[in-house]
């Protein structure tokens, strides 16, 4: 049950990616067809991306943790790099950045919510550490819970620059906690958490998609808004000189 739900959650993800990538083709004046190519692209990309994660996990490299670092951060590192660079400086995160509306930026967050209950549901079943759980070390939730009613402020013009900066500089703190938890939660060198199970779990399908899928996710839409709040300052400062 609760790898059907998982596997359900993970794709439902990958399908907000798309639509957002069509979304915001169409909303930055790309036509029907050039807009179907770029969701195309957008969707050739995520599914590479999550062959790649099946075919890592699948051949067991990637649960081999005795290295240092362990594999799973030799494989996870290129994937946050890439989202960074997705994000921050590519046309396609441009696209995203000004294509969607800021409410959906900051709400799409909400999709940690039902993450943290599956982690929970994990720990409940002894498969996941309690550390990398809201009953532990793991105060991602904050970020879903707060999603909504920040975007529920900024669609109505009530969520100050400053007020949707910070909000976005803790989600991405809560996000780094997280990460960090759990990669000190897994075998070998690097481990700080001995209470068992381990958080190696991770290496192993589907579960390998809480990485590669949903903390990018996760970082991807803090970068977008971050990039949406410097555009907008910028478009506003070069309106000011004008005047």
């Amino acid at each position: 049950m609760i790898v059907a739900l998982f596997v359900t959650l993970v794709l439902a993800v990958v399908l907000g990616h798309l639509l957002a990538a069509w979304f915001s083709a169409r909303r930055t004046g790309l036509p029907p067809k050039e807009a179907a190519y770029f969701t195309g692209y957008a969707g050739a990309a995520a599914a590479s991306l999550l062959l790649l994660s099946v075919t890592a996990s699948a051949s067991g490299l990637i649960a081999n943790f005795n290295a240092n670092p362990p594999y799973l951060m030799r494989f996870l590192l290129p994937h946050l790099v890439f989202t960074l660079i997705l994000g921050s400086v590519s046309r396609y995160g441009r696209r995203l950045a000004l294509g969607l509306p800021i409410v959906v930026l900051i709400g799409l967050q909400a999709f940690r919510i039902p993450v943290e209950l599956l982690l929970d549901a994990l720990y409940a079943e002894g498969i996941a550490p309690v550390q990398i759980t809201y009953r532990g070390w793991n105060f991602d939730i904050l970020t879903g819970l707060t999603a909504l009613p920040v975007a529920w402020l900024a669609a109505h013009g009530k969520a100050s620059r400053t007020l949707l900066m910070a909000w976005n500089i803790l989600g991405l703190a809560l996000l780094a906690n997280v990460v960090i938890v759990a990669l000190t939660s897994m075998p070998g060198p690097l481990r700080l958490f001995f209470n068992e199970p381990s958080a190696g779990f991770i290496a192993s399908l589907p579960y390998i998609f809480v990485p590669t899928v949903f903390v990018t996710t996760a970082l991807l839409g803090h970068v977008l808004l971050f990039r949406r709040l410097q555009l907008e300052a910028k478009s506003a400062e070069l309106r000011h000189v004008r005047v």
